[in-house]
């Protein structure tokens, strides 16, 4: 027990990247992913939270163009979307990136966070660009992003339209398939009417690696070939989470039932996608009664918003300018 409480205490804490250390790491990387020309392609912003402190990136495109807001995935931070973001924005929407709290540069805990609280953190961000940049707003998120993305359609009715890849529904009952070991989720889960008081204090800020729920080394990736190695070096992706952060994908519930969302919804998946099963991501979509759009690759992995922006860009572009003007 001893060991486990220094391991969570060294990850939580630590050092965030600031000044030159944080461009140099984010030129590194953006040349490590094929796109060196993108560096400093955003402007930054620092928006205060109630002593807290979120890091937003810009992508402008022109005045007057809609916003999309996006959430990154697991441990994750807007730049590694840079490619995304940039193109997205060169198809006339202003866009921005932000890091949740405990990720990339934005202030708190490292991996110390619920759903409930990247929910939070989202809709602070949207409600930022709505001021900035006007009402027509859409929200996009990529895998833990997407879930919550599709938490802010039913919460956010100034919405305009929500792109998902990957989604999640609490009352669904197989949730645990998402992780690596469903079977032992299924057994922690079946536990958690006496362990949910526990995760509300210091104990569920225990951290596990992100290895103990997700098959890292199985996950096929043209960006990050290694992409266990990326988890275990790179100095800003979060290579552990909390206990807490993981019990809450799976039950935080939502504002509105799937079936009572009313922003338009567009799911993308690809079809090698072996975190989130094709059949359950389906069921999910199929519930919703709202407009929505299925955007689907027979031959893309978990990482489309990493592996295959040019071929998502255009369409998610064309449906979100279809839906925000109607």
């Amino acid at each position: 027990m001893a060991g486990w409480v220094a391991y969570s205490h060294r990850m939580m804490n630590q050092p965030i990247l600031t000044g030159e250390e944080a461009r140099a790491h984010r030129r590194s990387l953006l040349a490590k992913m094929g796109v060196p020309e993108l560096a400093d392609t955003w402007r930054e912003e620092a928006l205060s939270l109630g002593g807290r402190e979120l890091r937003l990136y810009h992508f402008a495109s022109e005045p007057g163009d809609p916003v999309v807001v996006h959430a990154p995935g697991t441990g994750s931070h807007a730049i590694m979307y840079a490619k995304y973001l940039h193109a997205l924005s060169r198809r006339g929407f202003n866009v921005v990136g932000y890091d949740p709290r405990g990720h990339g540069a934005s202030s708190g805990k490292r991996g110390i966070y619920t759903l409930g609280e990247l929910v939070e953190d989202a809709l602070a961000v949207i409600d930022h660009a709505i001021a900035a940049y006007g009402d027509e707003v859409a929200v996009c998120g990529d895998s833990q992003g997407g879930m919550t993305a599709f938490y802010c359609a039913a919460a956010e009715p100034r919405l305009k339209a929500a792109v998902c890849h990957s989604l999640i529904a609490p009352d669904e009952p197989d949730n645990t398939r998402m992780t690596r070991w469903p079977g032992f989720y299924k057994m922690l889960a079946a536990t958690r009417p006496l362990t949910q008081p526990v995760l509300n204090t210091p104990l569920g800020h225990l951290m596990l690696p992100v290895t103990a729920y997700l098959d890292l080394k199985a996950e096929e990736s043209e960006t990050f070939p290694d992409l266990y190695r990326y988890f275990k070096e790179d100095p800003v992706q979060l290579s552990a989470v909390s206990f807490a952060a993981i019990s809450s994908l799976d039950t935080t519930p939502m504002a509105r039932r799937v079936e009572e969302i009313e922003v338009p919804v567009m799911v993308v998946h690809g079809a090698k996608d072996i975190i989130f099963p094709e059949d359950y991501v389906r069921r999910v979509y199929g519930r919703l009664r709202c407009e929505k759009e299925f955007l689907y690759l027979p031959h893309a992995a978990h990482g489309v918003m990493l592996d295959n922006v040019d071929e998502i860009v255009p369409p998610i572009a064309a449906w979100l300018k279809k839906v925000m003007r109607g």
